[in-house]
């Protein structure tokens, strides 16, 4: 029932975005088509109840305008710039367009995305009361699980994986745990204090996905990227800081301001020669010794 009025929140959410105004009737004429229509129309009491739920879930408010009876979201500049707003929006049109779509479920090919549940609404709820949890974890570079009390400070999707980063009892340090090598996820009745100075958005500020190197620091990085693959850099930035600040028929020069980090070499790496390392000379290298180790690789036959 509570993941039922969570998506029906965020359907009327994103379709008075969508229509930027939009009245009671209209709502209720693109509700009869929704996937999530259960053959009741939606009363103006229900909906004003609706809305004060979404205000307190996400921070946006959904205001009507007496003059007309339509209503509209009062800022949506903060609902644009909002990442988690943002994200849950695009999320639920895609999921949406599929679900509606289902009779063309043959042509529709979609990743396999490693499981988060369910621990992410586990973590969320630990999240919330600052509570800690009892965590069984299987990494990859164990032959045997770990077993761990956690402190959750936040959580963050990278490449299709969910992650919890926060601290525990008997490791200095922020650690990162990936969700889909939990085995096992309690909240215990035990608090922790929540670190006013931390916030997640200003921890990954300067790095590129999840890892946190130690003594990596912050500095320049210019890539030579080939004019087809620019192109796709400038439609999807791979990271904030990013700036074209040459442009060329054949290639176009962008500059960030990083960590150049083991996530950030192989996000190079991954772009094989489309990309070149212009600076700095040590994340060149770097990626020069790697290209070296897979040439080696192929220079012999079976």
């Amino acid at each position: 029932m509570a993941r039922y009025l969570l998506a029906r929140y965020i359907w009327e959410v994103s379709t008075i975005y969508r229509a930027r105004r939009i009245t009671l009737k209209e709502l209720n004429e693109k509700w009869r088509d929704s996937p999530y229509y259960d053959g009741k129309d939606i009363p103006r009491r229900t909906f004003d109840y609706h809305r004060k739920e979404v205000e307190m879930l996400f921070q946006v408010n959904i205001v009507c305008d007496k003059h007309d009876n339509t209503y509209r979201i009062e800022d949506e500049s903060a609902f644009r710039n909002g990442e988690v707003r943002r994200w849950l929006l695009n999320n639920f049109s895609m999921t949406n367009a599929i679900r509606e779509a289902r009779d063309l479920e043959e042509c529709i090919s979609i990743e396999s995305i490693p499981s988060a549940e369910p621990y992410l609404s586990i973590v969320l709820q630990a999240l919330r009361e600052h509570k800690v949890l009892n965590m069984t974890y299987q990494s990859f570079e164990r032959d045997t699980p770990t077993s761990h009390e956690l402190m959750p400070y936040a959580v963050k999707l990278f490449h299709l994986r969910w992650y919890v980063i926060g601290k525990t009892k008997n490791r200095e340090g922020i650690l990162i745990f990936s969700m889909d090598r939990i085995q096992a996820l309690t909240v215990t009745e035990q608090k922790y204090k929540y670190p006013k100075s931390f916030n997640v958005h200003d921890y990954y500020r300067d790095s590129f996905g999840i890892i946190i190197e130690s003594g990596v620091e912050s500095e320049r990085v210019r890539l030579k990227v080939m004019n087809n693959q620019a192109k796709y850099f400038r439609s999807l930035p791979l990271h904030s800081s990013q700036k074209e600040i040459e442009t060329k028929p054949d290639y176009s020069v962008f500059e960030y301001h990083l960590k150049p980090t083991y996530d950030f070499e192989q996000e190079i790496l991954s772009h094989r020669e489309d990309i070149e390392v212009l600076e700095p000379l040590t994340l060149r290298n770097n990626i020069k010794e790697s290209v070296r180790k897979m040439a080696e690789l192929y220079k012999h036959k079976d």
